[in-house]
């Protein structure tokens, strides 16, 4: 699709301390949004001040406040461009992010959504320069869904999308206050071949207040949020589990049980973290690792920590022994 529109879409709630500079980034770019839309999801501080400055160059919208995933579709309802384009208020896009992969969709009209690297960073700068790179990750083109399906990959503000193609299968779901982006990104890649600029294009900032430092922590319905995106994902595509296998499936769901009991586990709530461990045996039964964190749950905290120094110890004096071992 040559010469096709994009609209920035920024999402804002309660983001006075950044949002300035979001919209900057999206100002500054080389191939200027067709239109830059910022949804504000009702905000208490000072953040419709801040953008008051900015009126002449952004289409505003003020919703009451109905989370993160209400708010992208209001985004998209306002958008009139072919793709969008979203960037969450705390997040940055470097100069060529929307020529690069606009150039991309263009070239490609059957991909339903474009991504790309990101560089993460927080007040003290730069953390990883590549996410690809740091975590070892091998991000393709075409039909990525298994890929996907193992793993996030990408964050909301180093997509764009096909309006089109997003809207035919529903938007964001609203119910997914948290991973209503992976959520929509698994949805999309059943259907359409994504596309990948192989470069760093958005600056993702790390700090205290972002949502997934706080509500992924908490259980959604009694589960960890990525396990409620990869169930959801499941009951709309059970064929899924012919095509990937039902152990694979199952060691892939039991991880986030994994994951988020022992981010209880190190806050000091065992009662919580067993029974999040719990789901991750029932899941996979025979994974040692998931047993033994199972057991620590019974310990006090401080038996726990003692448990982990021995452990720390005894394997620090292990890899000397080995390293001593090759220099004879």
């Amino acid at each position: 699709m040559r010469n096709a529109s994009v609209s920035a879409i920024i999402v804002v709630y309660n983001c006075e301390r950044y949002v300035r500079f979001a919209v900057d980034s999206v100002l500054a770019q080389t191939r200027p949004a067709n239109e830059v839309i910022v949804v504000d999801d009702g905000s208490t501080d000072g953040t419709r001040k801040i953008l008051e400055s900015y009126r002449d160059k952004i289409k505003y919208v003020y919703q009451k406040n109905a989370g993160e995933p209400a708010a992208r579709n209001t985004g998209m309802r306002h958008s009139s461009s072919d793709y969008v384009a979203f960037l969450d208020a705390d997040d940055l896009w470097l100069p060529e992010k929307l020529q690069l992969q606009m150039e991309l969709a263009e070239a490609h009209a059957e991909y339903g959504l474009i991504y790309s690297d990101m560089t993460t960073f927080d007040e003290n700068g730069v953390i990883d320069k590549s996410v690809r790179a740091s975590r070892g990750r091998v991000y393709v083109n075409g039909w990525i869904f298994p890929k996907l399906f193992r793993e996030t990959l990408f964050q909301t503000s180093a997509a764009v999308l096909r309006k089109d193609a997003a809207q035919g299968l529903g938007g964001f779901n609203e119910t997914f206050f948290v991973g209503c982006d992976y959520e929509m990104w698994l949805r999309m890649s059943r259907h359409f071949e994504f596309g990948y600029v192989d470069k760093p294009l958005v600056m993702y900032r790390q700090h205290a207040q972002m949502s997934t430092q706080q509500l992924a922590r908490v259980p959604q319905a009694g589960m960890p949020w990525q396990a409620k995106v990869l169930n959801r994902t499941l009951e709309l595509y059970p064929e899924i589990r012919r095509e990937l296998g039902e152990g694979y499936v199952n060691r892939r769901l039991a991880l986030p049980y994994m994951w988020l009991g022992r981010t209880w586990m190190d806050q000091g709530n065992h009662i919580e973290a067993r029974r999040l461990l719990s789901g991750a045996m029932h899941l996979s039964p025979w994974n040692l690792r998931y047993r033994l964190a199972y057991l620590a749950t019974f310990l006090s905290p401080s038996q726990v920590g003692s448990v982990r120094r021995i452990f720390r110890k005894f394997r620090r004096h292990a890899h000397d022994g080995t390293r001593h071992a090759h220099a004879i």
